[in-house]
């Protein structure tokens, strides 16, 4: 939607300015190089609910890799998806790419594997084998792991429930923040999973930077040197500060992010540092398919404050969903930020948003009316692509 500028005080938006080296086949030839391809590639690549432009670094692989020794194992992570959804992922990324053998990790299932000795953290059994690994990544910032990539592609997307369950139980942490990595323990937990991966094996890693669909730089290397390359030029396309936090954020999600409302999260999370407290955050985005993974609702449904939901997960534990649910409550509970939230979607029920304790409002203007700002005199900021782009106050 477009902002008015009688409305909003900023519009943050990803910078196309900073665009760098977008060559494809130079970094994926600098990560074959990297690899023994003789016994073929098995090339890990994100799930439908990342937008990263896979299909084009596939392309440049078949054009330096026999296509008939390349294998496709999609990174889901804890993620699920039904069979149509599947069947179209697939067409759209292989195309007339003579690519057939594609698997889709499943964190439950018995295809999982112990990496490293002693299984130190188990894994889809393709990262046991031996055909080279090469990852592909799409590199923005990420509320709790500071930066997306193909770091967590071949780590947490590939990982057992289980592990992934011992990495994010971290994320509540307060250096979990995004475009954080010294002191971040879910950072430093997908590292320790790779380096005990990499004493089997190299693994190579290409990493895009994209505003939407553009592809704004790539990088190529060793997972976590191609990382921090790459983190460097998404702060600049994706990251903003300010002076002061705004009275109302309007946190725009579109596109694959867009679909649910545990995926448009991200447009919260990355965010919320940039509104005052007890202020207002309005989230604008579809929701197509509702509330998405709801497993976070459960606890969300027992613990109505965040004192509630602390004590929750302390009494039976961590499980995999409750660092949202907890960081939703500590941000709206009145004792903590008492930041209200509204959310402009019609694929969210009256119902769900009476559990995740937001608001529905029918237009951005219905809920700036009802949240009582004031144009003039409040400052509004509107956070374009929100579930990528992170507006963060200064020193934070």
């Amino acid at each position: 939607m477009g902002f008015a500028p009688d409305i909003v005080t900023a519009v943050f938006e990803p910078s196309q300015a900073a665009a760098g080296d977008t060559d494809l086949g130079g970094a994926a030839r600098r990560a074959l190089e990297m690899l023994d391809c003789s016994a073929g590639v098995t090339v890990l690549v994100n799930d439908p609910q990342r937008q990263t432009n896979t299909r084009a670094v596939l392309c440049e692989l078949a054009g330096h890799v026999d296509p008939a020794g390349i294998r496709i194992l999609v990174a889901t992570g804890s993620h699920s998806f039904p069979d149509d959804h599947r069947e179209s992922f697939a067409r759209n990324l292989t195309g007339d790419l003579p690519l057939n053998v594609i698997d889709w990790h499943d964190c439950r299932g018995n295809d999982l594997a112990p990496i490293g000795p002693g299984g130190t953290w188990r894994g889809h059994r393709w990262l046991a084998e031996r055909p080279a690994l090469l990852a592909i990544g799409g590199v923005r910032p990420h509320y709790f792991a500071g930066f997306t990539g193909a770091h967590k592609t071949v780590t947490i997307g590939c990982a057992s429930y289980d592990d992934i369950t011992a990495n994010h139980a971290a994320a509540m942490g307060p250096h979990c923040r995004p475009c954080r990595l010294d002191g971040n323990e879910v950072y430093a937990g997908i590292g320790r999973m790779l380096e005990v991966l990499l004493r089997e094996r190299p693994v190579a890693a290409v990493n895009l930077v994209q505003a939407g669909e553009q592809t704004a730089a790539v990088f190529a290397g060793e997972p976590i040197h191609a990382l921090h390359q790459a983190a460097d030029k998404a702060t600049k396309i994706f990251a903003r500060r300010i002076q002061e936090p705004a009275d109302v954020i309007i946190a725009e999600v579109t596109g694959p992010l867009g679909q649910s409302f545990y995926q448009a999260d991200k447009g919260i999370k990355n965010n919320e540092w940039a509104v005052r407290d007890a202020g207002t955050i309005i989230l604008l985005a579809p929701c197509q398919m509702g509330v998405g993974q709801d497993h976070f609702l459960n606890l969300l449904r027992e613990a109505d404050s965040y004192e509630q939901a602390v004590d929750l997960v302390d009494k039976r534990g961590y499980q995999l969903g409750d660092h949202k649910a907890v960081r939703l409550r500590h941000l709206t509970d009145p004792k903590c930020r008492g930041v209200r939230i509204m959310v402009v979607s019609s694929g969210l029920s009256d119902h769900d948003a009476a559990v995740l304790g937001v608001t529905r409002s029918p237009t951005v203007a219905d809920a700036l009316s009802a949240a009582g700002a004031h144009p003039r005199s409040d400052r509004i900021y509107a956070i374009k692509d929100a579930a990528n782009m992170t507006v963060l106050p200064e020193g934070m």
